[in-house]
């Protein structure tokens, strides 16, 4: 049977093409940005939101395609899930990896969440929600020849996008546990490293804001009123993630640099790597 008999109109209304070709010149221009800055200071785990970044330009490319041919279920849901997963991993390595590096630096610490939980708990959640949103989209994929399945693909999505959610949520609680810890550290002779703190509460807050979007969205139903207004999925969802990458340009790893405490009090600071008093974040 053909995905018309299901799916008359996938989008529910005319995806705007002027905004897809910008997204994909705003993602593209920030994503070479990361790339070059990545290369240049060798910080290569940071390829990951590179990745993240050309993801995110293919979706709104298939998101063009899609639009000329709405009725076409393989490519609205490749364009689903290139826009929805990509977040996911741009969390991972602005927050998790950088506020696990900033705990093992500077030796701040939370009674439960040592540096490795931080890197292993929230990034196995994080992975888990990718896997959740993609079976989603798995499911979703089969609703041509199985109709039923629809309302349990949204479901599983849903799922997925609600675990992200109360990761994050419980992620910026963390952050800022950890920033008051650090603000009561009297001895260090370069404080200027901390304003990275500001970077991660707005990375924070921008990945929440866009997942209570994601989860209202798809908790409303397929063409629900949020689904069908365009302005708010760019608003609250392409220019957040934008506004996200271009954040961590200039807070790049290869620019910040952190205090480290535990050499400083070992008497061997001189003998890491050192750039304006303090300890390059590897």
């Amino acid at each position: 049977m053909s995905d018309e008999h299901y799916y008359p109109d996938l989008f529910g209304f005319k995806p705007s093409t002027g905004l897809a070709v910008a997204a994909i010149v705003c993602f593209s221009l920030v994503t070479i940005a990361l790339f070059v800055l990545t290369v240049k200071f060798r910080k290569w785990y940071f390829m990951v939101a590179v990745i993240a970044g050309a993801v995110e330009v293919v979706g709104y490319g298939t998101r063009i395609m899609s639009a000329d041919d709405p009725h076409q279920l393989g490519l609205y849901i490749t364009t689903t899930l290139l826009i929805l997963l990509p977040p996911t991993a741009l969390a991972a390595v602005f927050l998790f990896a950088n506020l696990g590096k900033i705990m093992k630096k500077t030796g701040i610490s939370h009674p439960i969440f040592k540096p490795n939980v931080v890197k292993y708990l929230f990034l196995g959640v994080d992975i888990f929600s990718i896997i959740v949103q993609g079976a989603g989209g798995a499911l979703l994929s089969q609703t041509v020849d199985k109709p039923d399945l629809a309302t349990t693909a949204k479901a599983v999505m849903l799922l997925g996008l609600c675990v992200a959610l109360c990761s994050f949520t419980l992620f910026f609680f963390l952050i800022i546990y950890l920033h008051l810890k650090v603000l009561k550290i009297k001895d260090e002779e370069d404080k200027k490293w901390r304003i990275i703190f500001y970077a991660l509460y707005a990375s924070a807050l921008l990945i929440i804001l866009r997942s209570i979007y994601r989860v209202a969205e798809y908790a409303g139903g397929y063409h629900s009123a949020i689904m069908l207004n365009e302005g708010l999925f760019y608003g609250l969802d392409a220019l957040a993630i934008f506004i996200l990458m271009c954040i961590w340009c200039p807070f790049h790893p290869g620019f910040v640099v952190i205090s480290n405490k535990k050499n400083k009090s070992k008497g061997d600071i001189e003998s890491s790597t050192t750039t304006r008093g303090g300890v390059e974040m590897e």
